[in-house]
């Protein structure tokens, strides 16, 4: 009898830990030794089997972001579809007695079996709600309500800490959490920017940076076997995201990764987020950040070699391209709604004071520096406020819009970039009508700023 209990637990053992190593494989997105697995499973009948090899299927399309392409060339919401249909079978497992729960006469343990079923329906639910939420963020990217996004991935993300499914999925279940708080951090971010929160939008950045190499070490450190010989085994340790606030080692790190373990579209896009909002952010609040590297021995090369997307730098090719008597400048429309600060913040007690004239038209950026377009304020504020009424963004606008000023021999190229922040390119000679070359290199980089280029990467991942 005790041999019969032992044996028993050996072969229990051995489908916990074939479970455990099916979830380690899919956390690191290697679906090569995740089906290895299935087809060596040591129970070939075993009724969890014919769920893990739907839910690897499932995770390779999810990860992917394929589901996301147009319905017209897919079964109408497949990946939703193969969700319900494992959900099923993890309802019809949950069902059946436990001797029935492995066909050749074993049984598995009832309690762990239960778990796991209550577990996986957990996790399918939640990539459900994940799903959501990524066609919810490609039909409304460009006008997303930040509070209405967060508050939804908060949501989900809860639920996910709630049915603790880090502690019972290992790193597929850390990755869940990773992107949801990634994705909640990034959101928020891209709000503290737009509104000018130097603060926050500094905050959330770099939460976002280390959730993200948090996430690639979780993958970077698992062992199981059939591991792909391609898995990267470096370590890349979030405390080098600690380094330097807005260093580009994470990213760095991630091409590494992937190197070695090709990431998931899902994860090569939220990279691709946080390095969009790091360099919006960078050029925003350039004079402060620059002040700050200057104090650590940097200057403003340094500051951008650390930033993927150096938009300062392609600000000074523009000028070098198409003429020297331009400059360039970002310009802030402050409302009554929200607070402005010059630097972004101001100190605890300084009551606030909104400013008026046209010192509510404050320059944030602009090249060169001592071509501030004070002088031409008249001119770009008249241009906000009756060429552009509706508040149009480069995702709904195809060329910048021009303006030639007769007395003064100026033209203007005009495009906004978000609620509150514009584009302004300013020429003292010629351009009294629109150069087709100009207007479309500065709609490249309204189209980067703005976040455009990001919410197309998302359309190509699902294409």
């Amino acid at each position: 009898d005790c041999w019969v209990e032992f044996t028993s637990l050996v072969k229990n053992y051995s489908m916990q830990q074939f479970i455990k190593e099916i979830f380690q494989a899919l956390g690191c997105f290697d679906f090569a030794a995740a089906n290895k697995f299935v087809n060596r499973s040591p129970k070939p009948n075993f009724n969890v089997v014919p769920i893990i090899t739907i839910l690897i299927r499932c995770e390779q399309s999810y990860t992917s972001l394929e589901y996301l392409k147009s319905k017209l060339f897919r079964k109408e919401d497949y990946l939703n579809t193969l969700y319900t249909e494992a959900t099923n079978l993890v309802k019809n497992l949950s069902k059946l007695p436990s001797s029935a729960s492995v066909n050749n006469g074993d049984q598995l343990d009832v309690e762990f079996l239960v778990d796991l079923c209550n577990t996986l329906q957990d996790f399918i639910k939640t990539r459900q709600s994940q799903i959501k939420i990524y066609r919810s963020i490609l039909t409304h990217f460009s006008n997303i309500n930040a509070e209405e996004i967060v508050g939804e991935i908060e949501r989900v993300r809860n639920k996910t800490e709630e049915h603790r499914l880090s502690d019972k999925l290992g790193p597929l279940g850390v990755g869940v959490e990773n992107e949801l708080t990634i994705l909640k951090y990034l959101f928020m971010a891209r709000k503290a920017i737009v509104t000018f929160n130097f603060k926050d939008s500094a905050v959330f950045l770099y939460t976002a940076k280390s959730k993200l190499s948090s996430w690639k070490e979780v993958c970077s450190q698992q062992v199981y076997p059939e591991k792909s010989s391609n898995r990267n085994e470096e370590s890349t340790s979030a405390f080098l995201a600690f380094q330097s606030f807005f260093s580009s080692n994470s990213d760095k790190q991630l091409k590494n990764f992937k190197r070695g373990n090709i990431s998931p579209n899902n994860m090569q896009w939220l990279g691709k987020f946080l390095s969009n909002l790091t360099a919006r952010m960078t050029l925003y609040f350039m004079n402060v950040l620059l002040e700050k590297e200057t104090v650590l021995g940097g200057d403003l090369k340094s500051l951008w070699k650390k930033i993927d997307v150096d938009h300062h730098d392609a600000i000074r090719n523009f000028r070098r391209r198409f003429g020297t008597s331009s400059s360039i400048a970002l310009i802030y429309e402050v409302s009554n709604d929200v607070p402005f600060y010059p630097l972004g913040y101001v100190c605890d007690g300084v009551q606030y004071e909104k400013p008026t004239g046209l010192k509510s038209f404050p320059c944030i950026y602009c090249y060169p520096k001592e071509q501030a377009p004070e002088s031409h304020m008249p001119n770009i504020i008249s241009i906000m406020q009756d060429k552009d009424p509706k508040k149009i963004t480069p995702f709904f606008r195809t060329a910048p819009i021009h303006f030639f000023d007769k007395k003064v021999g100026s033209a203007y190229y005009f495009v906004r970039i978000d609620d509150f922040v514009s584009l302004v390119v300013i020429f003292s000679e010629k351009h009294s009508v629109a150069d087709s070359s100009t207007s479309e290199s500065i709609m490249a980089l309204a189209n980067s700023l703005s976040g455009v280029d990001i919410l197309t990467s998302l359309q190509k991942f699902g294409d």
